[in-house]
């Protein structure tokens, strides 16, 4: 109600303000369909010469049941891995590889907009829990794809459309319930375009979960609201989102002779709890010069910030609970212009973006919470500009694209005794990055098409420091900039896509090769937030991916996709071991070989669908080392879902999901337990259950 409320409310507001404006119209501004430039700029169209998919608003409303972004693209788009530290697949903590490739390392952006934490570099969607519910859709763009804003689009980028409410007139009403005491209600609503262009769309979740493994449930809420004016010519548009968590905490991996016997275990702190939250906010404005010409300006800003808590108990069982809170602010402006009015069949766009993100880091010991023992400030400053040509003509379409970016980073440690800290060096980056490409058209219905990028990424703060802190052992890196080198890939990319009447089919072949890649090595940090990361000189993925869809029939449906993929790295030499040891020709960590998904959905009768849904991962390795007793196992899982149409605007849902109960572990590491090294896991959940219903009005 309070959401329905605040929707109208703002709608209200923003139409009044439109009262006192007014537009002069003429034959020509008629004619002018305004559009979606934060969207448009941010991606690629479907037949463009990129590796990507697009999850419509029809394959959101399949999958989605309120978990986490990342638990829904891995099943619809190839080449993806999700993990959540609870296990559930619904929210906590959590995050995904892209070929094998950390989230690090893949630039996120809500219409244009990056959220991506700019000095490490991820994403927490479980500060904004419930993110994909409010989205119109996705684009998974893989490999380095095209220019983004933000962070480099190094192993490939995740755009979300948001719902702006100029549909028609709406209101919905989610509710779940089911295994580990999982309780979840969202509400959203949609003004439609209102008389005078005044649109608004809101919409608010609120989550309960006591987690799969001990001890890692959460509490969450988040609120998203859209609202503007579009007119002949002109829109604004306000975008806010909102989300704070409450997470019990279950970041230490747990060894492999512990997780096989007692897969729920959880090594951290019962009193290991956090309160973390988030905030974008944005407000674009888009003109259309001409019917040919549009340009648009955004300013954002962002912040997230709480407490991390990690307890320590001795010998007698006295509690040392250590707090690692910190603190963001993110600011930012985007410009940009497109145009089809140069020459026939040319398209030009253009793009200018720069942010400033802040961060503190600090540490203290409960319950001297207000006095840090540790207090450092980091600041990052990137500026970029991109230019992108595209020619159409016939059955080719010819796709360049160059971005610049230029990137700085500076530390200010706190400790006084920390001589050696004072006046660190600003680190600076420039990179120049390349993309070309071409499609040609077989026929109607078939196309091919091949890409070649290149794009390189900076060093994050824990790169940097292998650790939560600026200290002795690691601040001859600040102070030797490039000890840590950047990164760089170059990508090949050739596909087929062929749209039928009775289906679709895309089959990619990749090759991406690496200079100085940030690998990981398998062991944590001290503190067990992040693997170590090291640079490798030389390193490869070449793999083919698979999607589409076949409907034999009008009540039945077919759709899956699959990778197979080859990783090498050519050498890495490891430290501090006292032992000269090379390794040549190994795996990279968590890469596995093969990944599969397949769903097949049947309504036997209009008011009642089943889908059965099978996954498939092979095993990996979680060291560097590949020492064969160091892997993540390999499973298939199996989930059902039987939706109920009760009413033409209302539907249960009853899912069944990991039906076999099987072991699943989608990340971990290496660790030493009892004196032995040995793979650590995070397990996820086994057989569990969930009832949905969702009701529009």
């Amino acid at each position: 109600m309070h959401t329905l409320v605040l929707a109208l409310a703002i709608a209200a507001t923003v139409q009044v303000l439109n009262a006192a404006h007014s537009l002069p119209a003429t034959q020509d501004t008629n004619r002018i369909i305004l559009p979606r430039l934060d969207v448009r700029t941010a991606r690629v169209d479907e037949h463009a010469p990129v590796t990507h998919t697009t999850i419509t608003p029809a394959v959101l409303r399949m999958l989605h049941v309120g978990q986490d972004p990342q638990y829904i693209v891995e099943r619809a788009v190839p080449s993806i891995v999700a993990y959540s530290e609870s296990g559930t697949g619904m929210s906590n903590y959590g995050s995904f590889r892209l070929r094998g490739i950390d989230q690090t390392r893949v630039n996120v952006t809500i219409d244009g907009v990056p959220i991506n934490d700019m000095i490490d570099q991820g994403v927490f969607f479980s500060n904004m829990s419930d993110l994909t519910n409010g989205m119109a859709s996705i684009q998974v763009q893989r490999g380095v794809g095209m220019s983004m804003n933000g962070t480099a689009s190094f192993a490939g980028s995740v755009n979300f459309e948001t719902n702006t409410g100029l549909d028609a007139p709406s209101a919905h009403l989610e509710l779940g319930a089911g295994s580990f005491d999982m309780r979840r209600a969202s509400a959203s609503v949609s003004t439609g375009k209102l008389e005078g262009g005044v649109h608004a769309y809101a919409r608010f979740t609120t989550l309960e979960s006591d987690g799969y493994r001990a001890n890692t449930g959460t509490s969450s809420n988040s609120f998203l609201i859209s609202g503007g004016w579009t007119g002949e010519r002109d829109a604004i548009r306000l975008l806010g989102i909102w989300g704070r968590s409450a997470n019990e905490l279950g970041y230490f991996a747990v060894p492999e002779s512990i997780a096989r016997k007692a897969p729920r275990t959880n090594l951290n702190d019962i009193t290991d709890v956090d309160d973390f939250g988030q905030h974008v906010m944005q407000l674009r404005y888009t003109r259309a010069l001409t019917s040919k010409t549009s340009i648009s300006a955004a300013a954002y800003y962002g912040g997230a910030g709480g407490d991390f808590f990690s307890g320590f108990r001795d010998s007698v069982g006295t509690l040392t609970q250590i707090n690692y809170p910190l603190n963001n602010r993110h600011i930012g402006v985007i410009a940009t212009i497109t145009t089809a009015a140069i020459a026939e069949g040319v398209r030009l766009e253009g793009g200018l973006h720069a942010y400033e993100f802040q961060r503190r880091n600090w540490e203290t010991v409960s319950p001297e919470n207000k006095s840090p023992y540790y207090d450092d400030r980091t600041t990052k400053v990137d500026a970029s500009a991109y230019t992108r040509l595209t020619y159409s003509v016939d059955a080719w379409q010819l796709y360049a694209d160059v971005q610049a970016r230029s990137v700085s980073m500076s530390f200010v440690q706190d400790v006084p005794n920390l001589v050696s800290a004072l006046d660190l060096p600003v680190h600076r980056w420039f990179f120049v990055n390349p993309r070309v490409g071409a499609r040609y058209t077989l026929n109607d219905a078939a196309e091919v098409y091949v890409s070649f990028g290149q794009t390189g990424r900076e060093p994050t703060r824990f790169d940097l420091l292998g650790s939560t802190q600026i200290n002795d052992a690691n601040v001859s890196v600040l102070r030797n900039p490039n000890t840590v080198r950047p990164e760089f890939a170059m990508d090949l990319e050739a596909g087929y896509r062929l749209q039928g009447g009775y289906g679709r089919l895309a089959a990619n072949f990749f090759l991406m090769r690496f200079r100085d890649e940030i690998a990981p090595i398998g062991p944590y940090i001290e503190q067990q937030f992040v693997q170590l990361r090291k640079n490798v000189d030389r390193s490869r993925r070449i793999g083919v991916e698979i999607e589409g869809m076949y409907k034999p029939l009008s009540n039945l449906s077919i759709e899956g996709n699959f990778t197979w993929m080859a990783a090498n790295v050519d050498e890495y030499v490891p430290e501090n071991i006292g032992l000269p040891v090379v390794y040549s020709n190994v795996f990279p960590v968590l890469t596995p070989n093969l990944i599969g998904n397949l769903l097949v959905r049947y309504s036997p009768i209009k008011l009642l669908t089943l889908d059965v849904a099978a996954r498939g991962v092979s095993r990996s390795y979680t060291d560097i080392s590949n020492d064969p007793r160091l892997r993540l196992p390999s499973f298939m899982q199996l989930d059902t879902r039987l939706w109920v149409q009760l009413h033409s605007s209302m539907k249960l849902g009853v899912h069944v999901n990991n039906v076999t109960n099987a072991f699943v572990v989608t990340n971990g590491g290496s660790t030493f337990f009892e004196g032995q090294q040995e793979s650590a896991y995070f397990v996820q959940a086994g057989r569990n259950f969930m009832i949905t219903a969702t009701m529009d009005f």
